[in-house]
């Protein structure tokens, strides 16, 4: 009865909507849709239509019995919102106390919601989701839900089934497509499968549910009918109010702070931390000015070349970009120039031309920017000198130059080999760089977090030109891995689920000793061998090649490596399992910076199989990404979880500071460490080198020119 007035009250006011101007932005703290108790944008149980912003990314956290929530949740798409929880179940033990202590119950849950329809003055948004996808089923539930917003309120309706449609109330109306809907398994089991049979089918619920922003004070108030019924499930003796309320505080635009207090006798506290990663929102230092040369100093220079190569090399250094070599010719300028400052080579190219055009003599009318990645020349950006100063004193657009210049690559042949100026270079070069890191284990029975503070140092010495040995050891500072107890079960090679064995023994470590050969040996063709110590598990010999067709958006690779299992201390013992692992690779660049990679082959344990990864890169750098892999072994095979799947995040660390910078915050959680579908990690992945500097990648990136 309470339910159905509830849903009256609310269709009532979704009947009398009057549509008003939002004043949001004149207050200090905007209020704007919060996550619910799942991660995920909602209410608290019940989920609604609102989204996150694309390119967000959040770390949800929500305390209260029984379920406690910790998740991580974005939106690759402005559609789209994805969610990984972790749920501890209070009121369940892990398992035996010899086996995980007094730990309790950890539950892994996917989640998605789709946007069907945007809101508009007299359509409500409208969305469909989907939880715990592929996990164990204890949180299974799906949905279909519209918003509406009024004024300062948001009223959301909907139907819910699984969890969500415990309450009942309504027959399925799906049955009238097939009367399978009317029926639902409610087995649980190991997890890992999509139980897709499952979805919208058996009991369905109405989910309402009214929100309400005071805005002047950062608040978002929420009620709302939960339909989960935990006393009906046996999660609860009773439940003593089937509304929950609460609110969210909005501290600032990154930080929230929630509480609520549900089925009459809970309380629940929370916190959600975000970041939008669409642009980069801080500002960075313009160009730096460099005067042009007046008649007499171009007169010096067409007497003495090496005036000019000094005065650009050192320019360049002030930007923190270092010549690798140069030509200066009567009408032409070719620079080869690499940085590890800016994080689009673009970026770079621009701020060599406005150097180089300001030093040259007026007779020069055409540059030639030779861009590097380490000792690869990736491509060549060729500039009408005219149009670039016309753009960089605003009178045409990049646009406009573009038009007006070509883009081109000849890897095989490098300016560095036949240039007239070439900087000296003392080999062999050494650099090393130190700093602590982290080491974890997540979500295993011992404890849902134990891991490893330590002190890493890299170190590599380059003997020449695309000739690099690379170091790397982990000295332990302080670490919660004694506490392991869960030796692999594992009935196949076991290549990675000894993990807690290399973690516990391998505290101070050797992580890598590998010597690695580069070479472009035909036009947009790319090598890489390697040999010795390549990754914390395994030792070996092999090599990759790459072919990138320059003004194609489609990539191909092939690897092919013989390996051997390292021993668990990580020094230079090996263990006797020794296999030959190699794929063959696919990328294609879709619309919407949407990458696929398509990779067959044989993996670690010897399997053979395939594993697809897509990936949403945005103009900024921030990228997401999810992959699954499936081998010929069978689900008993591979144990728990029935197939390799993951997700990982990828942030530009320049997006953080007010200067440029290259480098990566990235993260990465694969559920289960498991031995099928385990691929050897690639130091130097020659895709990652080079997967961002064709044709497509310049013209994308091209309004960086004059950044």
């Amino acid at each position: 009865m309470k339910e159905k007035v509830f849903f009256l009250l609310i269709f009532s006011v979704f009947s009398n909507l009057q549509f008003g101007n939002s004043l949001d932005d004149y207050f200090l703290r905007p209020v704007e849709p919060s996550s619910s108790n799942y991660g995920i944008t909602g209410v608290l149980e019940i989920p609604n239509a609102r989204f996150m912003k694309e390119a967000t990314v959040s770390w949800n956290f929500s305390a209260s019995y029984p379920h406690e929530y910790t998740s991580l949740t974005a939106t690759p798409f402005s559609w789209l919102e994805a969610g990984y929880r972790y749920t501890e179940i209070k009121y369940a033990k892990y398992g035996p106390s010899a086996y995980s202590g007094n730990q309790t119950l950890k539950d892994k849950g996917f989640d998605l919601k789709f946007r069907l329809f945007k809101e508009s003055s007299y359509i409500p948004a409208v969305a469909v989701g989907l939880r715990d996808i592929a996990g164990t089923g204890t949180f299974a539930s799906e949905y279909l839900v519209a918003t509406k917003r009024y004024n300062d309120f948001d009223i959301t309706l909907g139907l819910g089934w699984g969890l969500l449609g415990t309450q009942g109330g309504i027959s399925n109306p799906l049955k009238v497509l097939n009367e399978s809907f009317a029926f639902r398994n409610s087995d649980s089991g190991e997890g890992g499968s999509l139980s897709y049979a499952n979805w919208f089918s058996g009991n369905a619920s109405i989910l309402s549910a009214i929100e309400y922003d005071l805005k002047k004070r950062g608040l978002r108030f929420k009620l709302e009918y939960d339909t989960s019924n935990p006393d009906q499930r046996n999660i609860v003796d009773k439940v003593n109010s089937r509304f929950n309320f609460g609110f969210t505080y909005h501290l600032n635009d990154n930080l929230k702070l929630s509480s609520s207090f549900e089925r009459g006798d809970q309380f629940r506290i929370g916190f959600n931390l975000k970041g939008n990663f669409l642009k980069d929102t801080i500002s960075k230092p313009k160009p730096k000015n460099v005067i042009k040369l007046n008649k007499s100093q171009q007169q010096n220079i067409k007497n003495d070349k090496s005036i000019f190569y000094r005065s650009v090399n050192k320019s360049l250094q002030d930007e923190e970009i270092f010549i690798q070599a140069a030509s200066l010719k009567d009408d032409t300028v070719d620079i080869a120039v690499a940085s590890n400052r800016f994080y689009s080579f673009v970026r770079t190219v621009g701020r060599t031309s406005r150097i180089v055009s300001a030093l040259s003599p007026d007779e020069v009318k055409e540059i030639n920017v030779h861009a590097m990645n380490g000792d690869f020349e990736v491509a060549t950006v060729s500039l009408d000198r005219e149009a670039f100063d016309a753009s960089t004193s605003y009178e045409t657009s990049p646009a406009e130059l573009l038009l007006n210049s070509k883009i081109l690559s000849s890897t095989d042949e490098p300016l560095y080999e036949d240039a007239d100026f070439k900087p000296t270079v003392l080999f062999p070069e050494f650099e090393w760089s130190m700093a602590p890191a982290l080491k974890h284990q997540i979500g295993g029975p011992e404890g849902f977090y134990l891991g490893q503070l330590f002190w890493k140092t890299d170190a590599s010495i380059k003997f020449k030109r695309n000739l690099i040995l690379y170091n790397s050891i982990g000295v332990n500072l302080y670490d919660t891995f004694n506490d392991f107890k869960n030796p692999s079960q594992s009935t196949i090679p076991r290549v990675r689920s000894d993990i807690q064995e290399y973690l516990k023994e391998g505290k101070n470590n050797i992580q890598r000793v590998q010597l690695q050969y580069f070479s472009s040996p035909f036009n947009n063709v790319f090598m890489r061998l390697d040999f010795g110590i390549m990754e914390e598990m395994f030792a070996g010999l092999g090599g990759e090649i790459l072919y990138r067709p320059f003004k194609s958006s489609s990539i191909f690779g092939a690897s092919l490596h013989r390996v051997r299992q390292r021993g668990y201390e990580q020094r230079f013992s090996l263990r006797d399992y020794e296999t030959t692992t190699g794929h063959l690779s696919h990328y294609i660049t879709l619309p919407y910076g949407v990458t696929s990679k398509l990779s067959i082959g044989k993996y670690l344990a010897g399997d053979k199989g395939i594993t697809l990864d897509l990936s949403r890169r945005f103009k900024s750098g921030f990228a997401l990404g999810v992959f699954a892999t499936k081998t010929n072994l069978s689900a008993e095979e591979f144990g728990e979880g029935s197939f390799n799947k993951g997700f990982y995040i990828s942030v530009p660390t320049y997006l953080f500071y007010d200067n440029y910078r290259s480098g990566n915050i990235s993260f990465g959680l694969t559920p289960l460490t498991k031995d099928g579908g385990a691929m050897l990690i690639y130091h130097n992945a020659l895709y990652g080198l080079l997967g961002d500097t064709n044709t497509n990648a310049i013209e994308r990136d091209w309004e960086n020119i004059l950044d």
